[in-house]
Order: C-alpha cells, then sequence, then structure tokens
C-alpha cells in the first residue's frame, strides 16, 4: 500500500491484492501519447467502482489508443471491503 507503480511497456497488467480498508494504490502510464495500454485487474471476487459503476472481476484500463504520458488512477480499499474505489484519476479509462 502506498506504492505507485509505472509503467513504460505496453500491454502491462497490474493486479490488485485482496481488498483491504486503508490500502491505496497509484498506478502511472509513463510511454509516449498512444503507445501504451495500461490494465488494472482486480481479485475474481473484488470490483472497481468507477463512474457510478462496479463489476466484480472488470479491469481499468487505460487504452492505449487514447493513452497520455503521464494518466493515472488512484485507487484505494473501500470501507465495507466490496470494491476498490477510483479516488483520482487522469485520461480516459474504460
Amino acid at each position: 500500500s502506498g506504492k505507485t507503480f509505472v509503467s513504460e511497456t505496453d500491454g502491462v497488467v497490474f493486479t490488485l491484492p485482496a481488498i483491504a480498508v486503508g490500502y491505496v494504490f497509484k498506478f502511472a502510464n509513463n510511454a509516449p501519447d498512444g503507445a501504451n495500454a495500461l490494465t488494472i485487474s482486480p481479485n475474481a471476487s473484488d470490483g472497481i467502482t468507477y463512474a457510478g459503476s462496479s463489476t466484480d472481476d472488470k479491469d481499468l484500463i487505460n487504452t492505449k489508443a487514447t493513452s497520455k504520458v503521464g494518466d493515472f488512477v488512484t485507487v484505494s480499499g473501500n470501507a465495507g471491503g466490496t470494491a476498490w474505489t477510483v479516488m483520482n484519476i487522469q485520461g480516459v479509462w474504460a
């Protein structure tokens, strides 16, 4: 927890650990614009709450076509332990 993970290579998938209250992780795309897809993947029984939606085992993806250097997302374990919650985000994520 408390770490920032940076991707400079296309197709990197970061897998989140099981949700724990207080865990916070930041993921950043440091590749040139349009050169890198970055994927954040929760455990199969966990979800990521973003843009009003939370589905178990659904990845959050900074798509290659729309990626910009400096795109990032910060997620934290929510109090109910049911999903990762997007706390801060920049760029286009699906």
